[in-house]
């Protein structure tokens, strides 16, 4: 999320390749032939072109990224649902990631977006100039703190605690901070460690500081009863 004066209004939910790997829950299957149909009843075929976008966003880091196949895997596991049901992709991770970049193009340019929305990386990591990846970058620091939150209590992750922790931290370091960030809520929420308030409210310190709306962490309110 690189232009949030413009994309605002899509902020107040979870958004881009962590929301569509948690919209795998278990019985997706049910209503989709395969993967990638779902993704199309996920993205759908009208409205305003942001949502597409934002994923565009995500999926173009991730794909031209220096993260190895092995972490980008790590990464979509994160976005899990606790219950299990997102395809594996371990070993054709960027072929996956090719795949949902040509569904949502499709869909974008579709809805209006141009070629500049469909095919460049917004820059970051490490020498993006907008305001917004100038803040992503100066917010590193508090992201990678709460990584250790994983291990507090019992691990549910779907994948190993301690690579899953490092892949997160290398997407903050050399990706995106505000990314690695969507992919860490989407972890706690799988392995459901007990929370403090104090640790909840750097949580939602951080959301507030990314731009997000009131429902994108407030989802993890209940891991602090």
């Amino acid at each position: 999320m690189h232009n949030p004066a413009a994309q605002q209004d899509w902020l107040d939910f979870d958004f881009g390749v962590a929301a569509l790997g948690a919209s795998f829950h278990g019985d997706w299957c049910l209503t989709a032939d395969d993967a990638i149909d779902h993704v199309r009843a996920y993205l759908g075929t009208e409205g305003d072109p942001t949502g597409p976008v934002l994923l565009i966003e995500d999926i173009l880091l991730l794909r031209d990224s220096v993260l190895t196949g092995s972490e980008l895997n790590l990464l979509w596991r994160a976005t899990d649902p606790p219950g299990g049901g997102s395809p594996e992709i371990r070993g054709a991770e960027r072929a996956w990631f090719e795949q949902l970049l040509s569904e949502a193009t499709t869909v974008a340019r579709g809805r209006g977006a141009s070629e500049r929305d469909c095919t460049v990386q917004p820059e970051c990591v490490p020498d993006g100039k907008t305001a917004a990846a100038s803040q992503h970058r100066r917010l590193t620091v508090a992201v990678l703190e709460l990584i250790d939150l994983l291990d507090e209590g019992l691990s549910d992750l779907h994948m190993p605690l301690a690579p899953t922790q490092e892949a997160l931290r290398r997407c903050a370091t050399t990706v995106c901070s505000e990314l690695a960030f969507r992919f860490l809520l989407h972890a706690l929420n799988q392995s459901s460690p007990q929370l403090s308030l104090e640790s909840y409210g750097r949580i939602e310190g951080l959301g507030t500081a990314f731009g997000y709306g009131p429902y994108v962490v407030d989802r993890l309110l209940y891991l602090t009863e």
